[in-house]
């Protein structure tokens, strides 16, 4: 197999493939790397029948910074901050490393998949005798940078379609597509087939879920995660509504049965005819789904992420149990707005992860996703796992957007997903604005008022906007709840609810 060398250039190198330089074995697949002299992560997977998560702890993924000059010759460097031995949890890796930041002759990266027996970051004494007295007797499989080819295209974007839409793929380069109908990456699925012009249909009774990957010889692409759901005819006043049950000022931790749950729903399904909810545990969220799905109404069912291990462990549980009480949700949403929450992104890779794994375990297909704010820019490897996207939008509430400005810097923002990300199913999962909590300053000066006049305006151009473009947007929220700004929130976010004040014309 031919060796292939790349220059380092000082632009971003995302989605790069990397693969075994020779010999057989295991594949390593780089999904992100930092730039020339930048401070970043090296993200990516090690492709391997062998590897399982029974003895993944017995392997590492070395990063090392090849130097060289004209004349020949060469030697290791050690990538600033970064440890030598970087773990792999569910086949994936992420290394913090600067790529060549401390030595201009630095024109490659190279990595080692490596058996870690007899060897610590600890007794490591220099670069030198990492390369030559370990990584020569320890490397499994190494590799270097090969460019990758884009991922496949539909001939539709994905997103709502009209029923019996007709779905087809094609690739800008030569090579395989490969793809899959169950939520399995392609690269690695026993499910996955081979492309051969044939044709999908999208379907009433289920969304069509397609994960595909373009193979050459020697690399894959990024996998493309493509998704599509029937349109239905809108027979309520919003799309989508955010529910939330914590009312009467009781704490978010606070119990409610299944019938206290029940009887706050309620009023719900003649609004609207989606639900998102932001958590699986606690103020009813257990039975959210299950009632919501009685009542006829399609759902997103959150699961609340934080750095906090133990508790994504638990709204992960949470989400066994709703799974397991049925009906199925139809889309789950991992995490809300962590950039702001200063999430960190390994954590967030995996708990979307392991809510994947319990998903296709059971032999389920339901699309995975996450929500952050208008604007942010995923991580590549983050959005490879997404099959879609959710957009929160509040203009003219965060920022210095006039009230007769607010629809259109909204139409905007979800305009800018959408093009972003052209091949990724987008959800405007958040649009609203509070009608009390008075006179606020912004973040960087200015200030804005909550009033019920601005409120409704806005809440009725949203409609409109909704039911002339079917817009798959969720307005914020079903509820007032007094219990925000008792949790550091702004008072303005107490008055939310969706409602226009009586008598608004």
């Amino acid at each position: 197999m031919k060796r292939h060398l790349l220059q380092f250039t000082a632009v971003v190198l995302l989605n790069i493939t990397v693969f075994a330089a020779w010999g057989a074995g295991p594949e390593i697949i780089v999904d992100n790397i930092a730039p020339l002299g930048q401070n970043g992560y090296a993200e990516g997977k090690v492709v391997w029948d062998g590897l399982t998560p029974e003895n993944e702890k017995q392997y590492a993924v070395v990063v090392m910074l090849h130097a060289l000059w004209d004349g020949g010759g060469g030697y290791y460097v050690k990538p600033y901050a970064n440890n030598y031995l970087n773990s792999i949890e569910n086949g994936q890796f992420r290394i913090l490393i600067t790529t060549g930041g401390i030595d201009n002759d630095v024109n490659e990266v190279i990595f080692f998949f490596v058996e870690r027996s007899g060897i610590s970051d600890a007794n490591i004494e220099n670069p030198g005798t990492m390369a030559n007295k370990y990584l020569a007797t320890k490397t499994i499989n190494r590799c270097c940078f090969v460019s990758p080819p884009p991922p496949p295209r539909s001939n539709i974007r994905p997103g709502f379609v009209a029923e019996g839409t007709q779905i087809t793929l094609s690739s800008q380069s030569e090579g395989v597509i490969r793809y899959t109908l169950d939520g399995t990456n392609p690269i690695i699925s026993s499910t996955a087939h081979n492309y051969s012009n044939q044709s999908f249909y999208v379907s009433k009774s289920s969304p069509l879920l397609m994960k595909a990957v373009v193979k050459t010889s020697d690399t894959y692409s990024p996998v493309a995660s493509l998704l599509w759901f029937a349109e239905e005819p809108l027979k309520t006043p919003l799309f989508g509504l955010n529910v939330s049950l914590a009312l009467n000022g009781e704490p978010f931790g606070f119990q409610l049965s299944e019938a206290q749950t029940r009887e706050r729903l309620a009023p719900i399904p003649q609004l609207t005819g989606w639900i998102r909810s932001f958590g699986t545990v606690n103020n009813g969220q257990p039975y959210i789904n299950k009632i919501a799905k009685e009542k006829g109404l399609r759902t997103m069912i959150g699961l609340y992420i934080t750095n906090d291990v133990s508790a994504n462990e638990t709204q992960i549980e949470g989400l066994e149990k709703i799974l397991t009480m049925g009906p199925l949700p139809d889309l789950i949403c991992v995490g809300n707005e962590p950039s702001i929450i200063g999430l960190a992104p390994e954590i967030l890779t995996s708990c979307i992860d392991k809510v994947r794994n319990r998903v296709l375990k059971r032999g389920l297909k339901i699309p995975i996703g996450s929500v952050d704010v208008a604007g942010y820019i995923w991580q590549k490897s983050l959005l490879e796992r997404f099959d879609f996207v959710g957009v929160n939008a509040y203009h003219g509430v965060w920022d210095n957007i006039t009230e007769n400005q607010m629809l259109s810097a909204t139409k905007q923002s979800y305009q800018n997903m959408l093009s972003t990300n052209p091949y990724k199913f987008i959800l405007l999962t958040e649009v609203g604005a509070p009608y009390s909590g008075g006179t606020y300053t912004l973040p960087g000066g200015g200030t804005q008022t909550a009033s019920k006049e601005k409120a409704a305006h806005f809440l009725c151009d949203v409609m409109n906007w909704m039911e002339q473009e079917y817009i798959p947007a969720f307005y914020f929220e079903a509820y007032d709840e007094k219990i925000k700004s008792q949790n550091g929130g702004h008072l303005i976010e107490e008055f939310c609810n969706y409602s226009p004040p009586p008598n608004f014309q």
